[in-house]
């Protein structure tokens, strides 16, 4: 299955809600359900030019979305934290990997990013090993941080560094 990458296009809205339609997607964001095209469009607008939104296109098929937001405060514009969600039919077949590899791509070579951070919720192992694969590592954890599926979950935040990074 080829795998392309390529910026969100506004016909791209309606099968970006169709992700997260799903409720086995949506439980693993802060996000409530049944949100409609209009609200992705708008939530990107929102964001404004701090934002890269990038969809993975498979069989002509949105299958997967990742949004990159650069923070604007000038003491950390280095930062930037991202949102993925892959259509839940087609987990496991390297579109999480695929648009990882793409905005690590384009923190690290264009965007002067030197932090990427993440939350993910401890119960979503699967994305937690996705994100060790690429070099995230856990800075910490949000106890009872989120309400999900009825039940109080906690977030574990996570960071990667520019492999060329030096810290002090």
């Amino acid at each position: 299955m080829e795998i392309v990458i390529r910026p969100v296009d506004e016909a791209d809205y309606d099968q970006i809600s169709e992700i997260y339609a799903s409720e086995q997607v949506i439980s693993n964001t802060s996000q409530i359900p049944h949100r409609d095209a209009t609200f992705w469009r708008n939530y990107r607008a929102k964001l404004g030019d701090h934002a890269v939104s990038l969809v993975a296109v498979c069989d002509g098929r949105v299958a997967g979305h990742l949004t990159l937001c650069m923070d604007a405060r000038p003491r950390r514009r280095h930062t930037a934290w991202f949102g993925l969600a892959v259509h839940a039919e087609l987990h496991g077949r390297g579109i999480g990997s695929a648009l990882m590899k793409e905005l690590l791509h384009q923190a690290d070579n264009w965007l002067n990013i030197t932090k990427v951070e993440l939350g993910v919720f401890a119960d979503n192992e699967r994305a937690i090993a996705l994100y060790h694969r690429f070099g995230f590592v856990e800075e910490g954890r949000l106890v009872d941080d989120i309400f999900k599926n009825g039940r109080y979950c906690d977030t574990v935040l996570m960071a990667r560094f520019h492999p060329e990074h030096k810290r002090t």
